[in-house]
């Protein structure tokens, strides 16, 4: 469970890293604090197997809910954007040093963003993403698609994300 946390969260990293690094958007969003929405869909993970056969019914149907929270819940955090975040070229760049990602942007409007990711290393990720602007640049909606590979085991994630700007004053929010 841990080792689906972590590559789930590097995954995470290098995917919206790939939106914001190398080519900086152009897509229209404001700058300042966000409030940001991602649920994510884990496929390929072996589950461990757990015989609930011999216990109570409470704790079966604990243990059934435990395994289907693996997947499919919603984080919320909030998040500040500044001018600098996007011109800087490693923004939110994986600080994994055994692994180097690239991408290769598809599209670049006001609307939309979209590219292709690419990290090879310690393990390899590939997928895609695709955001959108809402609302003016007050909102947006995307999709994360990618796929890592460590040895012989392939772990599918499917991230749904959504946001929403809340004001240009991130307060102590970075």
């Amino acid at each position: 469970m841990f080792a689906a946390r972590t590559i789930s969260s590097s995954i995470l990293v290098v995917g919206i890293t790939a939106v914001l690094a190398a080519q900086a958007p152009v897509i229209d969003v404001k700058l300042g604090l966000w409030e940001n929405t991602i649920v994510t869909n884990i496929g390929g993970m072996a589950m461990p197997q757990v015989d609930t056969s011999k216990m109570p019914p409470d704790q079966a149907a604990k243990i059934a809910e435990a395994m289907k929270g693996m997947s499919g819940r919603a984080v919320t955090d909030k998040s500040c954007l500044t001018k600098e975040d996007l011109a800087n070229e490693s923004f939110m760049m994986p600080k994994d040093n055994k692994m180097t990602c690239t991408r290769t942007v598809t599209t670049n409007t006001k609307a939309i963003f979209a590219a292709d990711v690419n990290c090879t290393g310690e393990r390899t990720v590939k997928g895609q993403i695709n955001v959108e602007s809402l609302s003016g640049g007050n909102a947006f909606k995307g999709a994360m698609k990618m796929a890592t590979t460590s040895g012989t085991q392939t772990i599918n994630l499917n991230m749904a994300m959504s946001g929403k700007y809340l004001g240009p004053d991130c307060g102590d929010v970075k």
